[in-house]
């Protein structure tokens, strides 16, 4: 009991942080593993993109930092950084070149991971090769600078969609630099000021990750929104398009039947007309909710909102009489009564591939709209499957 209910605030904890992202899809904040193609390939190239953006910037502005170096640090203390300083340049520019191409989220995570492994590298060489020379004053400022580097960094990750994991992650490998980075000097750390650090490093860490999280909630509510259709539920006409190209492409590989049937309902916008389109919204909700559950004695079809009041079923692996079967059933269970007592009615036109000799999935489609008229012209609710 106690357990269910530390469920149900955790869930609705998220819920209330993270706006429109529903309790399912919060196990997708935590780790990536679930995530569906088309979340995973936008956020793939939104890293790739912003680790290309950031390593061009720091490819120009820390070759040009030199002539500050030049000018406020002493020749023996400058000199010795150019030639770093220049290469880790050139290792900006091989990330900026080498990224080109890269879509995955292995390729994602290996751009991030040597975006921060360059700036890291630089900080430590810098960080301790200044120590050497015992700063005071000027140098001494410019020391602390660049002490500041990882925070920059961890600033950084704030910037990229990143699930809690991939976030704990990336800031913890920060967190270990600046370890190495006091390793050298630990007998004589001045410890306040270290755990001062850390815990403010510590700090920026959780508000990055939480930024990142917040990135990938905002990614996964509008790739939600793209694929389902808002008031229905359904697969929206976009994505059933890219849905029907897919299940069709199969279909001619392994050389398995593939049926739709288009659902148009009757006379639908009449009920808008008289009993207001609130009536007419909540009854496309009630009747996607009845095809949905008509459709369960087939596992794997899919129903997507085409146009309006008409509703693309995709039957993969279905012959045309199992199609008209399957919809035959649909029709028996009804559609839902209208407000002044008269039921839901559908005309269906059902096409399939190999009997329909369909070249391509628009002429399926062509064929099934074409059936559908057919069928109300015949004054509706039935089903014409050829």
């Amino acid at each position: 009991m106690l357990k269910t209910q530390f469920s149900r605030l955790w869930v609705h904890s998220w819920t209330r942080t993270l706006s429109e992202i529903g309790a399912d899809e919060i196990g997708g904040l935590f780790r990536a593993r679930g995530h569906t193609t088309r979340l995973t390939v936008p956020r793939a190239a939104m890293i790739v993109s912003r680790v290309r953006i950031v390593a061009g910037i720091l490819a120009v502005l820390t070759p040009l930092w030199i002539v500050i170096d030049m000018w406020t640090l002493p020749r023996d203390v400058w000199q010795g950084m150019v030639a770093v300083r220049l290469l880790t340049a050139v290792a900006f520019s091989a990330i900026l070149v080498a990224l080109r191409g890269m879509h995955t989220m292995r390729d994602a995570y290996r751009a991030l991971f040597f975006l921060l492994a360059v700036p890291a590298a630089f900080f430590l060489f810098c960080y301790l090769y200044i120590q050497h020379f015992h700063p005071d004053g000027i140098v001494r400022g410019f020391s602390a600078g660049y002490a500041s580097l990882p925070f920059v960094m961890m600033g950084g990750i704030a910037i990229f969609p990143l699930t809690l994991i991939e976030g704990v992650i990336f800031c913890s490998l920060i967190l270990f630099v600046q370890i190495v980075a006091w390793l050298p000097n630990l007998p004589g750390i001045d410890w306040p000021t270290a755990f001062g650090s850390f815990w403010v490093l510590l700090i920026l860490a959780m508000a990055s990750v939480l930024a990142g999280v917040s990135q990938l909630a905002f990614m996964i509510v509008m790739v939600r929104e793209g694929i389902h259709d808002s008031l229905t539920g359904c697969y929206s006409r976009r994505a059933g398009e890219a849905l029907v190209d897919i299940q069709y492409a199969w279909s001619v590989r392994s050389k398995a039947p593939f049926a739709i049937a288009l659902v148009c309902l009757d006379r639908f916008q009449s009920v808008n007309e008289r009993f207001g389109y609130a009536t007419g919204d909540a009854a496309l909700k009630d009747i996607a909710e009845r095809l949905h559950d008509s459709m369960r004695m087939r596992a794997g079809d899919l129903l997507v909102r085409w146009v309006g009041d008409q509703f693309l079923l995709l039957m993969s692996n279905a012959t045309a009489q199992q199609a008209v079967n399957a919809v035959g059933r649909l029709l028996a269970s009804g559609l839902g009564v209208q407000p002044d007592g008269q039921p839901y009615t559908a005309s269906i036109g059902i096409a399939e591939r190999d009997t329909d000799a369909a070249d391509d999935w628009w002429r399926l489609i062509d064929v099934a709209e074409s059936r559908a008229k057919s069928a109300r012209l015949a004054g509706g609710n039935r089903t014409v499957g050829e």
